[in-house]
């Protein structure tokens, strides 16, 4: 019996291909639209997460916190503790961790490698971010920090400083100057690209903190922070190293080496939350592009319903012969069912492969990945197929319900 409605719906098909291919278009726009939106969103998703994970790759940052009490009976956070260099050189020495750097932010979790200086070019003011260096940037003029630069007093500078502070008429005639802040002369080996805040893409792989930031070699940012208060400590963990394990280590090292002290010491998880408020923000975008594009879903299927009733009406005869010679409703109510699903199933096929293009072609110009993942794969289908089913019912019901003589006699 399968086999029988199987060959009688494939056979309906292929009678009427192109009716059935018009019917298609629909769900093929819908799907497609869906893949494409659906594609690029993960490869954002994707690119944003592995920027804010690399910045932070096996790093650990360690903070001490204090909760007390006052007379009300509410909870507030002061705390006045401080790391030392000698907490640095002996959690150094710990099995598993690479290297120790001090961390000037609060207890609040901000960024700890950031601190704004005042810089002077010749009597030419200009306030700027310091980081120390990390990894390469983007170079307008002149160079990037190289090994070679690490004992050297060099700086690579913010795009802003000449937009907002410096203002030369070649910024190329920086390059080998030297620039003061907080007492110390640093030589200008590179200036930053300037980010594009008008773009309407944000720039994942550089970002306005990328830009806004002037770059100096760790030595360097040594010397400038000078004496300022470690609230805490980032820690490199090595690369074959597990990172629960030095980092309950570390941990256990501090509490041994301040067993008096009242606070407690913890792992900065600010950044992972950042990165959980990134994935929702995000997906949430998509969800919702996805949904808007999903109305054309929803015109396809009305296309579907009214092709699936002018069959209905043209094969009357055919459904009322059928019916007398013995086939029951239910028979007829699945062949008509399965055609609408085996249109929209083809049509979700070709719409997925577009859909994918289409993302790989969008994702190409503005320099967005593209991932087409299975879940992707198997939900466009999965809804192409039940919006033949859904906008199908009712063409089916009408046909299994029909009079066998007034379909033969009308």
């Amino acid at each position: 019996m399968i086999r029988n409605i199987l060959m009688s719906t494939l056979l309906s098909l292929r009678a009427h291909k192109l009716r059935v291919f018009l019917t298609m278009v629909g769900i093929i726009i819908g799907i497609a639209s869906v893949v494409t939106i659906a594609a690029l969103g993960e490869g954002v998703r994707r690119e944003s997460l592995n920027l804010a994970d690399t910045t932070q790759a096996n790093v650990m940052t360690v903070q001490h916190g204090i909760a007390q009490t006052d007379d009300s009976g509410m909870m507030y956070i002061e705390d006045t503790f401080t790391f030392s260099k000698a907490d640095m050189r002996r959690i150094s020495r710990i099995e598993g961790v690479a290297s120790v750097l001090p961390g000037y932010g609060s207890w609040s979790g901000s960024n700890t490698d950031m601190f704004d200086v005042n810089l002077d070019y010749f009597g030419a003011q200009a306030y700027t971010a310091v980081t120390p260096f990390k990894q390469e940037t983007r170079i307008q003029y002149g160079r990037d920090i190289t090994p070679h630069d690490v004992d050297r007093d060099v700086i690579v500078l913010s795009g802003d400083v000449l937009q907002y502070g410096i203002a030369v008429d070649d910024p190329e005639t920086l390059i080998g100057q030297a620039v003061s802040m907080n007492g110390f002369m640093y030589e200008v080996i590179g200036i930053k690209e300037p980010y594009d805040y008008e773009s309407m893409v944000p720039d994942t792989a550089y970002t306005w903190e990328d830009a806004y930031t002037s770059v100096v070699p760790h030595a360097a940012y040594n010397q400038l922070t000078g004496a300022r208060e470690i609230r805490q400590l980032k820690v490199k963990i090595a690369d074959a190293s597990d990172r629960e394990i030095v980092t309950m280590a570390v941990i256990d090292d501090l509490m041994t080496a301040y067993p008096n002290d009242e606070g407690y010491f913890e792992e900065d998880r600010s950044n992972e939350q950042m990165m959980e408020e990134i994935n929702t923000y995000i997906n949430g975008i998509v969800m919702f592009l996805v949904a808007i594009t999903a109305i054309s879903l929803f015109v396809g299927g009305i296309g579907v319903m009214n092709i699936m009733y002018v069959s209905v009406t043209e094969r009357k005869r055919e459904i009322g012969i059928r019916r007398a010679i013995g086939a029951k409703p239910r028979m007829i109510l699945w062949q008509f069912l399965l055609e609408a699903a085996f249109i929209t199933f083809i049509g979700g096929v070709i719409g997925l492969l577009l859909g994918y293009g289409a993302a790989l072609l969008v994702g190409y110009f503005i320099n967005i990945p593209v991932f087409l993942t299975p879940s992707i794969m198997i939900i466009s289908t999965s809804v192409s197929i039940v919006t033949g089913l859904v906008f199908g019912i009712i063409p089916a019901l009408s046909a299994s319900r029909m009079d066998p003589i007034k379909a033969i006699y009308q």
